[in-house]
């Protein structure tokens, strides 16, 4: 039972961290730009203070080596994290605004970064590795009440409410997470193992691939609702659209990993960009509602699988150092969500929102030949390698 507690508030805290802390600005920010009157632009730059302050927060969350150390930023990263959503309407500076993204991005990372770093080594200790997917999938409770109880919110009384609202829901989550982390231990709890044979894959062309998954997932996570409000006869459909990529998320991460594990990571991972690349083009093809909820469910159930099995896949191939490896892969994937709101609303400035999905879509299906040179590379260097295999 402790260790089924360990996993739920693991799962309490993703959501936290970026069910709330990240994707609450989804549902809020259409009303924000009609309550307070700034453009495409604006928002994509909100967007990206949120992101840049992520990568900060990751970064240096990674430096933290001791149980203590990650215990202490943890509960600062619940606290600064509410803390920054309920300043949110006491201002109408766009300026300050960012820098409350900004901070709020940081106490995201602290707490997703950690919180992992604590539950994971928890869970393949005690033999549950498999459980992880679960752990991932909190985010997709928090954006599942994001689309339900903000949308709502923000609907009926506006964007200030919805801020409030948001960090209240930020603080629940928070005071029924940190009981079940605060007592967790890995490193009394985790036994030395031999290191795995290394996978052969070019470690390069999976960052490559995994920075267009950064920059390409980052534009419909931040603007789906926008777009779907701002669609003719569609707008009924914008907060159903985020509850249905919750939905679709929460089980992903671990359905992901268990394809991976049966058919290997790469043709699994080719299989979740294409997938998600059409997700993302969805809306942009067709203002049919089956399309656009469909593009929301094709979305949701990919982009945590996505981030899992390349990270996964990042470990598999560099056994002996994989802390590099995630650090430096996290940092392309922060590089690419701080380019995509910025590039993507710039497009949509010039032309509206198709064009900046479908250049989304066109960067996340850009990883596929990167995955695919990477494969052919491995198979004509190492033929008897284990790429595909776990």
């Amino acid at each position: 039972m402790k260790i089924v507690r360990i996993l739920l508030g693991g799962m309490l805290a993703l959501a936290v961290a970026l069910g709330l802390g990240r994707f609450a600005f989804t549902p809020i920010l259409p009303v924000m730009q009609a309550q307070y009157g700034f453009d495409a632009q604006g928002s994509g730059w909100l967007a990206a203070s949120n992101n840049v302050g992520y990568l900060i927060g990751a970064l240096w969350a990674g430096w933290v080596r001791s149980d203590l150390g990650r215990h202490r930023l943890l509960a600062w990263g619940f606290i600064l994290l509410v803390a920054t959503l309920a300043l949110m309407p006491a201002t109408h500076s766009v300026l300050v605004w960012n820098g409350l993204r900004l901070v709020a991005g940081i106490a995201s990372a602290w707490i997703f970064v950690l919180a992992s770093a604590l539950v994971i080594p928890l869970l393949t200790a005690g033999g549950h590795a498999r459980w992880s997917g679960f752990h991932f999938g909190g985010v997709g409770i928090g954006i599942i009440l994001a689309g339900l109880v903000i949308g709502w919110a923000v609907n009926v009384w506006g964007t200030d409410t919805g801020w409030l609202v948001t960090a209240a829901l930020a603080l629940v989550l928070s005071l029924l997470s940190w009981p079940a982390l605060r007592n967790a231990h890995p490193r009394g709890g985790t036994a030395p193992s031999v290191v795995p044979v290394a996978v052969r894959f070019p470690i390069s062309m999976l960052a490559a691939a995994y920075f267009c998954e950064g920059l390409g997932y980052i534009v419909t996570g931040t603007f789906l609702v926008a777009v779907v409000r701002s669609t003719p006869d569609l707008s009924q459909y914008a907060n159903l659209s985020w509850v249905l990529v919750g939905l679709a998320a929460l089980p992903s991460a671990a359905a992901w990993s268990f394809l991976a594990e049966r058919r290997g990571y790469l043709p699994v991972l080719l299989a979740a960009h294409l997938t998600q690349a059409v997700g993302i083009a969805l809306p942009a093809l067709s203002n049919h509602p089956v399309a656009v909820l469909m593009g929301a469910v094709l979305y949701g159930g990919t982009f945590l699988g996505i981030v899992g099995m390349s990270l996964a896949f990042g470990r598999a191939i560099t056994p002996r150092n994989p802390a590099f490896t995630i650090g430096w892969l996290t940092a392309v994937f922060g590089i690419g969500q701080i380019i995509g709101p910025v590039l993507a609303a710039w497009l949509a400035a010039q032309g509206g929102w198709s064009p900046a999905l479908l250049m989304a879509s066109g960067v996340v299906f850009a990883g596929v030949p990167f995955l695919w040179l990477g494969g052919l590379w491995a198979r004509r260097r190492h033929p008897h390698s284990l790429m595909t295999t776990t």
